[in-house]
């Protein structure tokens, strides 16, 4: 039997997986990058906020599971269905959502009816929003860095100060959750837990296949994050002529990342009837390596988006004004105007 299932929770990967990808990212990170971030306590918060998408994903509120559960995915081989491709999705979210209503309007034929009891929190109509979240947590990331430097450099209080770089740890954690999940092929899929449809190759479809490769393989070979360190560059600031605009715009990088991720697909169903992916893979055989190289591809990833965040945050001129203009106040002599 190829999967220990015994004792495994849904999400161990929580404290697995997520935490390894963490910090081997934090490690790459050049030593003058804030040194707030990088104490041994911003870290733990860092590693353990990696994990929290995951743990909003318990509720029993349907319309936060129809908002949070497609941010874990993208099915990228659903998209033909709608007539769309990679290249042709739009950046923008809500506009990628209408272009999914037109495509399923024009070729209604491509979609069989959805059985309502199964689909409770509305999101079987969708194939999932991940490049667009991690675009948009890296924004809010940028954000909170610019607003950062505006009460730094302004007459922000230390309240303000400190306020403000809980909330750049807080866009770190959360954003490292989503990277960490482009990197694991069967995010990017509609095989996400099983092979469907027509299988000519005979891949698993074996219901407990996510389960295993998101934690009970990563549990069972103990693996670690320390012996990966040595396979990272440092990080560096994303720049490709591929993708002009990055400053602006990271969409169509995240979008290539979750391709190259797909393409994986196939050869993680390959170890698994391989039988390679067992509990006795150790470093150097290939089940092993597999996983391995896909968190230190989602770690490398992740250091490159902190430190691009970090270079290219914007300013915040309306908050530096109102900071200026209170300082102005507050050194003003009493009884004067």
């Amino acid at each position: 039997m190829l999967f220990c299932s015994a004792a495994l929770t849904a999400r161990a990967w929580d404290y697995e997986g997520h935490r390894i990808v963490t910090e081997l990212a934090l490690s790459t990170l050049p030593a003058d990058f804030p040194a707030f971030t990088l104490s041994a306590g911003a870290r733990e918060r860092i590693a353990f906020l990696s994990g929290e998408p995951d743990r909003w994903r318990n509720t029993v509120d349907l319309p936060f599971r129809h908002a949070n559960e497609p941010d874990h995915y993208i099915d990228l081989d659903d998209l033909p269905l709608f007539g769309l491709d990679p290249d042709s999705v739009s950046p923008f979210r809500y506009e990628f959502m209408a272009q999914l209503v037109q495509g399923r309007l024009a070729r209604p034929t491509n979609f069989p009816p959805i059985d309502p009891l199964k689909n409770a929190d509305k999101t079987r109509e969708l194939v999932g929003f991940l490049p667009w979240t991690i675009t948009e947590w890296h924004a809010k990331l940028k954000s909170a860095f610019g607003y950062l430097r505006a009460f730094q450099e302004h007459g922000g209080t230390a309240d303000e100060i400190a306020n403000a770089q809980a909330n750049v740890v807080y866009a770190m954690g959360v954003l490292s959750h989503f990277v960490a999940d482009a990197a694991q092929p069967l995010h990017t899929t509609k095989h996400y837990n099983g092979w469907v449809g027509p299988n000519p190759h005979g891949y698993t479809t074996n219901r407990s296949f996510h389960r295993w490769i998101d934690a009970g393989f990563i549990q069972k070979t103990g693996m670690r994050a320390q012996p990966l360190r040595s396979r990272l560059r440092p990080a560096r600031v994303l720049a490709d002529p591929r993708w002009p605009g990055l400053s602006t715009n990271i969409f169509p990088a995240m979008m290539a990342y979750v391709q190259e991720t797909a393409r994986l697909v196939e050869p993680l169903y390959r170890l698994e009837k391989a039988r390679r992916l067992s509990s006795y893979e150790t470093p150097g055989s290939a089940g092993y390596e597999f996983i391995a190289n896909r968190l230190v591809t989602a770690a490398q990833w992740l250091g490159d988006l902190w430190l691009t965040a970090w270079q290219h945050a914007p300013p915040d001129p309306f908050l530096a004004r109102e900071l200026d203009r209170r300082r102005a106040t507050q050194a003003q002599p009493a009884g004067s105007r």
